[in-house]
């Protein structure tokens, strides 16, 4: 499986060439938003996808904030990302349900880590609002923060 968080957020692009010069910003494209199919709500999902079919096997639907957080998952049948609104998750690499939760004050945006320490699995993840513009659009609503939070991973 393929887990990730995705943003749903059609644009229409346009090739704009241009005389370049050094330093000067260019993506080579003017973009400009499309609006959403009717009846969509979601600003994205958490979901698992099979890369040899191409299917859902879940989605959770995020209709607040989109999240630009990593997906990790273990061993233990769990999947851990975080949410833009600051909530810390681990899911049920199964179904998607949320286990568990912890709020860190201000939006998940980096992938978590793991690693072990004398035995025991940790698992890390920084909090902070991003600098782009979902950052920005939380920003009214979701506290900047700036944290590094650690978990320790009980053993079965």
């Amino acid at each position: 499986m393929v887990y990730m968080n995705t943003i749903n957020f059609p644009q229409m692009m346009k090739l704009v060439p241009i005389d370049y010069k050094a330093g000067q910003r260019y993506t080579g494209a003017e973009s400009r938003p499309f609006p959403r199919a009717a009846g969509e709500d979601a600003e994205g999902s958490q979901v698992a996808l099979d890369p040899l079919t191409g299917k859902f096997k879940w989605q959770n639907k995020l209709t607040d904030f989109v999240s630009q957080s990593g997906m990790l998952s273990t061993d233990g049948g769990l999947v851990f990302t975080g949410r833009m609104t600051g909530e810390f998750q681990a899911l049920d690499e199964a179904t998607g349900k949320v286990l568990w939760q912890f709020q860190t004050g201000s939006g998940v945006n980096s992938p978590p880590v793991t690693y072990t320490y004398k035995g025991r699995q940790y698992i890390t993840v920084l909090s902070g609002l991003a600098g782009d513009s979902r950052g920005r659009k939380a920003a009214a609503t979701v506290p900047p923060g700036g944290a590094v939070w650690t978990f320790a991973l009980m053993p079965d």
